[in-house]
């Protein structure tokens, strides 16, 4: 089988591979056509498909949204949207801008529960890109305020913790605008992952995202089951969406995941990088 990977984060946001290692690695694992999705940002992009060009692998634009859901959190990834970049970052920018304000007010927060970091720090961990909550525990455990990184998630950033912070999102009505302005596809990322409310299916989201414009679903993933794949392969037939999938690959940062395989089963077929360039083409 032919194979790539459309889900994948660099140092750009929450990896601990540049964007050209990530290109690097996807030759290594014999993998056709890739796509970095970083948060918020498509910094990384040029960089990866320049690594692309020398190596001979297809690199997609991507990205991977946060957006507010019934007041949960569900992430929506973009694809394809060459043509208007310029549109779509203009939209992120305003998320970045929003979750710097969230950023210092952690900082504050922290410090006053007694754990004494600065915002130079945790921008000094980023290392100069997107600066998120993983940089904040890498300091946080560094000083000794916490064993490991789970248990900084679990005493001060994971939602309900004593430092967590709201950050600015976007419906998915909003961010799928945004990808479609830009010429791209809006796909729903991890399905498994999407908090349901009481009564809610997975179908039920798909239907009312289907209606603003979703144009995929992420049906092949590191945590899904091959029985919740077959499902969420019935949903994209069923509603009309292209089918993706990746690994969700963080580096280091998730270093059970693996570029390509994840968990070790996983396999994207080529076809679905091609999928999703058609019809962005197609809706051009």
């Amino acid at each position: 089988m032919r194979l790539c990977d459309l889900h994948m984060h660099s140092t750009q946001s929450d990896g601990t591979l540049t964007p050209r290692q990530l290109v690097e690695l996807a030759k290594t694992k014999n993998l056709e056509a890739i796509a970095v999705t970083d948060h918020d940002t498509l910094a990384g992009i040029e960089e990866a498909r320049t690594a692309g060009a020398e190596l001979g692998i297809r690199v997609l634009s991507g990205v991977e949204i946060s957006v507010e859901y019934n007041s949960r959190t569900v992430h929506m990834l973009g694809y394809c949207f060459d043509r208007g970049a310029a549109r779509l970052k203009k939209g992120l920018d305003e998320i970045l801008g929003g979750r710097h304000e969230r950023n210092l007010k952690i900082v504050s927060k922290l410090n006053a529960l007694g754990v004494k970091v600065t915002y130079e720090e945790i921008a000094a961990e980023a290392g100069g890109k997107v600066v998120g909550r993983p940089h904040f525990a890498a300091v946080i455990v560094r000083k000794g305020y916490a064993a490991d990184k789970q248990e900084v998630f679990n005493k001060y950033l994971a939602r309900g913790a004593a430092a967590y912070e709201e950050r600015l999102r976007f419906s998915p009505e909003d961010s799928v605008a945004m990808i479609r302005d830009a010429g791209g596809v809006a796909v729903l990322a991890h399905p498994k992952l999407v908090h349901l409310a009481e009564g809610e299916t997975i179908e039920d989201v798909v239907k009312g995202l289907k209606s603003a414009g979703l144009g995929g679903i992420e049906c092949v993933y590191s945590l899904h089951t091959p029985e919740e794949t077959a499902h969420y392969l019935d949903l994209a037939k069923k509603y009309d969406l292209v089918p993706t999938g990746g690994s969700d690959f963080h580096g280091g940062n998730k270093p059970e995941i693996e570029m390509g395989t994840g968990l070790g089963s996983l396999a994207v077929p080529l076809e679905f990088a091609d999928d999703l360039e058609r019809l962005a083409e197609s809706a051009a």
